[in-house]
Order: C-alpha cells, then structure tokens, then sequence
C-alpha cells in the first residue's frame, strides 16, 4: 500500500488497498491531512519526522496508528522518503500493515494511555465535588504505573498526593495494593527515611493488559 503527500503532509494520491483498510473512498482522502488521519499521541513525532526529511534529513521509517473511518486503530509502518516531481516536492510512505506496536513503542503508548486516563479523572474535580467519586486506589495504580514506565521514583507522599485522597486514607490504600500483590515498598538506598513504591511484575503486567484493551476501544 503507498500514500503520496504534498510537503505539507496532505495527501496527493492514495491506492485502494489503504483507502479499504481505513474506510474510506479514494476521493475522501485526497486533500486531507495525514495528520487528521493518526492517532494523536503519534501526531507530533511524526511532524517532527516529517519536517526533518524535508529540511534535508534522509528517508525514515515510522511506527504509528492511522484512524479509521470506524474510529479504529490501525498499526501501520510507513517507510517515507522524499522526490522532486517539476518544481514541486513530494513524500511518498510505502505502508506496511503490522498486527501491534513493537517493544520499543509499547511503552510510550502505555505511559501516555495511563497519563490521559489519570488526567481525565482529575479532570473531574473542575466540574464535580470531589466526595461524590472515591476511586484513589486506581488513580494510584495509574500514577504508578506512569512514573514506573518514564523511569521515574515514586515515593509513599507522592503516591498519596497523586490518589487524591486524604493521607490517612490513601496510606490504606497503599497498604490494601501491597497486599494484593499489586504493588511493592522497597527502602530508599540514599534515604532510609524513605520508602520508594514500585509496581510488581503481576501489577505491571494487569495493568498493561487494561491499558491496550482500553486503547482498543
């Protein structure tokens, strides 16, 4: 499957077979602009990429999602160089249906997953008194999981500070996951005052698999 596009990433050509994989007519997609057609958390790199190719940077290969006509998430590769057609610049992206993200996108993904569906539910306090929802043990798995994946340390106050909820009552939330085999303390190699929370490898692992069935929705 190929695309052609206008330095300005809209689209000139389009074959069949991709127009049938997203849904959509060959005329509905002529004019449009990729990025209207990516799944947003793959929008800016592959502007970034874009723009590097066509400031003089060699062909690339990228890993994304399209957007189909239903909404759905397609994983797609694109291998994407640069020609002059007259006085005009073209990218043509040879298009390589994949079944899911590779390793090495996974984790951006389940980061970005877990930091938009925690952001959505604090959303909520602008429009909603807090006491009317009390989930502060998700929205701690979530913060968690999200540090986890960046590389980041979580510390016993800044998980609680990140559940929402009173300390008294987020410390027993804590204490609840630890028990459940969700999440571990481990003592801080530089501070033995503090406590350093970890997600385990069964906690990771169930929350990796909600986040791709909730980004497959």
């Amino acid at each position: 499957m190929c695309c052609l596009t206008d330095e300005h990433l809209r689209i000139v050509d389009v074959d069949e077979d991709l127009g049938v994989a997203l849904g959509y007519a060959r005329d509905a997609l002529v004019g449009r602009d990729v990025l209207q057609l990516t799944h947003p958390d793959d929008r800016q790199i592959n502007r970034e990429r874009a723009d590097a190719l066509i400031a003089g940077g060699a062909p690339f290969s990228i890993t994304k999602r399209y957007l189909g006509a239903d909404g759905r998430a397609l994983w797609v590769t694109n291998h994407i160089s640069l020609f002059h057609a007259g006085n005009t610049r073209r990218m043509m992206a040879t298009v390589e249906l994949i079944d899911g993200p590779p390793p090495e996108d996974e984790t951006r993904l389940l980061r970005k997953a877990a930091e938009r569906i925690l952001a959505k539910r604090r959303l909520r306090a602008h429009y909603f008194e807090d006491e009317m929802f009390g989930e502060p043990a998700f929205d701690l798995l979530l913060d968690l999981y999200a540090q986890d994946l960046a590389g980041r340390d979580s510390y016993t106050t800044s998980a609680a500070v990140a559940s929402g909820a009173p300390l008294t009552t987020a410390l027993r939330q804590i204490a609840m996951l630890v028990d459940r085999g969700l999440i571990a303390r481990d003592p801080d190699p530089t501070d033995r005052r503090r406590v350093r929370l970890r997600m385990t490898t069964p906690g990771a692992a169930r929350m990796r698999d909600y986040l791709l069935a909730a980004e497959r929705l």
